[in-house]
């Protein structure tokens, strides 16, 4: 997935309970500096776990417009599809497959004579 050019980042601190492994999120933060400084704050004791994740903040802009690029590359994607489609069933017709059983006999066939 592409993240937009210029996007904000949004920082979460979440507290992992060592007893039940639950979650809860500490904060949300607008950058590592403040994240730094709740994360000073907290009274923490051996084995407490703390995680952090970023995100990238997007727009209903920039969401629509990667959107209809994703529907347009999806349309030409299944168009392509539908003309190897037509070709590969043409070339069928023309050069049928022999079934499995007749395959297999031909493949018996070749072992015995290039034996």
């Amino acid at each position: 997935m592409s993240h937009p050019p210029n996007a904000p980042l949004f920082y979460t601190l979440t507290a992992t309970n060592c007893y039940d492994c639950s979650t809860s999120v500490i904060g949300i933060f607008d950058s590592m500096r403040a994240l730094g400084y709740r994360l000073q704050r907290i009274h923490t004791t051996c084995g407490d776990e703390y995680h952090i994740d970023c995100y990238h903040l997007a727009t209903a802009e920039l969401e629509k417009e990667e959107f209809i690029e994703q529907q347009t590359n999806r349309a030409k994607y299944h168009q392509e599809n539908e003309v190897k489609d037509k070709l590969y069933k043409e070339h069928k017709e023309r050069f049928p497959v022999p079934d499995e059983e007749l395959a297999e006999q031909l493949r018996e066939e070749r072992l015995d004579n290039a034996a």
